[in-house]
């Protein structure tokens, strides 16, 4: 379970360092890539926790209901979903190594 953990964590790790450093910031309209990287760290970090059986049950429509959006044209909206999805991942990925620990204590 450690390996898998660690694994997890350092996949995450890795994801967040790539999405940010590949992003060119287009001056005229205030936006970077910034859906890009913000939905694909979320789908990253949802695989990863589907990997350990970790997956939150909403984070999959919050990241389809992203690209909705961001298909759409709200970029704004899109953009702050990818990264609520994203936050559940982190979160998701923080429990599974609460889950190490629990159980009933004698």
């Amino acid at each position: 379970m450690k390996k898998l953990l660690l694994t997890t964590m350092a996949v995450f790790a890795l994801t967040v360092q790539a999405g940010s450093s590949s992003s060119v910031h287009n001056w005229n309209n205030g936006y970077s890539n910034s859906f890009k990287s913000a939905i694909k760290a979320a789908e990253t970090g949802y695989k990863a926790n589907l990997a350990v059986n970790m997956a939150w049950r909403d984070t999959r429509k919050m990241i389809t209901e992203a690209k909705k959006l961001h298909k759409a044209g709200k970029n704004v909206a899109a953009i702050a979903l990818a990264n609520k999805a994203h936050k559940q991942t982190v979160n998701a990925t923080a429990q599974t190594a609460l889950t190490e620990s629990a159980g009933p204590r004698f």
